[in-house]
């Protein structure tokens, strides 16, 4: 017998609601939250569609860690520790194995964040997950676009341009084994979470974005919000090690980490004085942190070992 949608709830998504903070989760109308004394409430929403956001035929286990990770990096990009979430989900159908893997690779996230799902809703349509998250925030500790000041040195964690290079696969503009196909879109959707790093350097920086429609498009939100400039070293970029396995050029790889998209690292500044507390902090959490430009009071300038460097290219946009 078909799976009914208040069976489908209960069996997938019920099981992990309870959390400090949730006087009640799922199973009414609203879930109720107590907020602690000194904490801001830091919310985000995220929508992954089928076909948009990720390949038709994707392991539903990477769909559903990715769906919440999204929403993760948005909580780390204002230095809030995660608190819960919410999900609405449009399916076809009750399909119970793609019930089963997805929510194994939601909650594989959710439980190591020990971040509860309090409630949402379930439809059917074409595919479609929505998750809204929310994080606590200390006092006055939010990194927020507007605060890059000149003179501030700009870092970036992880790698970047390997979900571009993914993508330029899937559509068939790179080649590449099925077989390392599968593997690049595994290792570029299993993306490591950066909330423990950024709660921690919100002490010392005051300005993040995560990088999700390209290095440059997100970089000029900082630039335009601060009313500043930036000077943008591109021999400085940290590249995956796949670009060497598969012999990307350097053309490509230079143009997919500069709008590649979707690598979901943090982005953000810091005054010179607190470079070696960010270093501390990131050899604590075993975080890969590079420097890759400076805040300046003029405009965007893509650096190549000195000389400037134009590329025809335009970030991400829905519309």
């Amino acid at each position: 017998m078909a799976l009914g949608e208040f069976d489908l709830i209960k069996k997938y998504f019920t099981s992990f609601d309870k959390g400090e903070g949730i006087s009640l989760g799922i199973g009414d109308d609203c879930a109720l939250l107590d907020c602690p004394l000194g904490k801001k409430l830091a919310i985000t929403t995220d929508t992954q569609i089928e076909g948009v956001h990720f390949f038709r035929g994707t392991s539903p286990f990477l769909i559903g860690y990715k769906s919440l990770l999204v929403n993760v990096s948005d909580l780390a990009a204002m230095g809030a520790v995660p608190y819960c979430f919410t999900l609405s989900l449009t399916l076809p159908d009750a399909d119970e194995n793609f019930l089963s893997e997805f929510s194994k690779g939601l909650f594989s996230l959710a439980k190591k964040l020990k971040m509860p799902l309090i409630g949402g809703n379930t439809t059917k349509g074409e595919l479609s997950i929505t998750i809204c998250a929310y994080g606590l925030v200390d006092g006055d500790n939010a990194m927020k676009r507007q605060n890059a000041k000149v003179g501030d040195s700009l870092f970036v964690t992880g790698t970047l341009g390997l979900p571009g290079l993914a993508v330029e696969a899937g559509y068939k503009r790179f080649s590449m084994s099925k077989e390392d196909f599968d593997s690049c879109i595994e290792k570029s959707m299993l993306i490591e979470d950066r909330t423990e790093f950024a709660s921690m350097i919100s002490s010392y920086s005051k300005c993040a974005i995560d990088i999700s429609d390209g290095l440059v498009g997100d970089l000029n939100h900082i630039l335009k919000m601060s009313d500043v400039g930036c000077d943008l070293y591109i021999d400085k970029l940290p590249k995956p090690e796949e670009f060497s396995k598969f012999h990307v050029n350097e053309d490509l790889s230079d143009r997919l980490c500069l709008y590649g998209g979707c690598d979901y690292e943090l982005l953000f500044t810091c005054s010179e004085e607190n470079e070696q507390n960010i270093a501390s902090i990131a050899d604590t959490c075993k975080v890969k942190v590079t420097k890759i430009g400076q805040i300046n009071n003029g405009s965007l300038n893509l650096l190549k070992h000195g000389k400037m460097h134009r590329l025809n290219e335009k970030s991400f946009e829905h519309f």
